[in-house]
């Protein structure tokens, strides 16, 4: 009887693990086919300021997010300009010519010089987030660098009102994302490059 009780427990306990399980592949499939149409949507804008913040707004209703903020690397390497935010703070602040130094001091800081997406998961556990008095609701954050090969040219930033909502598990679409846009930017890097000499010949 005992046996069998402990058999029964097993098997509810493996059924609930793969019921789990697949929820959580769905998920994820569900993801990288939102980053994916964002993808596919800013390929198609050539103007960098305008791509940077339809990309902004897009990822922000997409995966239904409290803030979402794109930096780029200056030319001195030695600054994170931001480019583009969503909603009236990112007007704000990319009014203000906001920026952070490229140094380990902030999450988007890190991310760019490690070359890796920072995760805070929940930050009001976190020893390292430092709130944004312009975004107080924010409950958890992901910073994932724009990388061209080994370059990176900026930070996508994203945080979310819930805690826990961004995580290691959703990270993968993110990256996809990321490097989607990385080669947008790039692409309406050097038409505006190529459209500037053409103006100059």
């Amino acid at each position: 009887g005992a046996l069998a009780g402990t058999f029964n427990r097993m098997t509810q306990q493996l059924r609930d693990f793969i019921t789990t399980l697949e929820g959580r592949v769905a998920e994820r499939t569900r993801n990288l086919e939102l980053a994916g149409e964002v993808g596919r949507t800013v390929s198609q804008v050539r103007a960098l300021d305008v791509m940077l913040k339809e990309a902004a707004e897009l990822i922000r209703k997409q995966f239904d997010l409290y803030y979402v903020q794109v930096y780029l690397v200056d030319a001195s390497q030695t600054n994170l300009i931001l480019q583009s935010g969503t909603g009236t703070v990112g007007a704000e602040l990319v009014g203000r010519s906001h920026r952070l130094p490229l140094t380990t001091a902030s999450i988007n800081g890190r991310a760019a010089i490690e070359k890796k997406s920072v995760v805070i998961s929940n930050t009001t556990e976190s020893p390292t987030f430092k709130p944004n008095p312009l975004l107080p609701d924010t409950r958890s954050e992901m910073a994932v660098p724009l990388l061209i090969g080994e370059r990176v040219v900026g930070v996508l930033d994203m945080q979310s009102e819930h805690g826990g909502s961004l995580s290691a598990d959703i990270l993968p679409a993110f990256e996809a994302l990321a490097g989607q846009l990385a080669i947008a930017i790039q692409n309406a890097t050097f038409l505006a490059e190529t459209e500037q000499a053409r103006a100059e010949v």
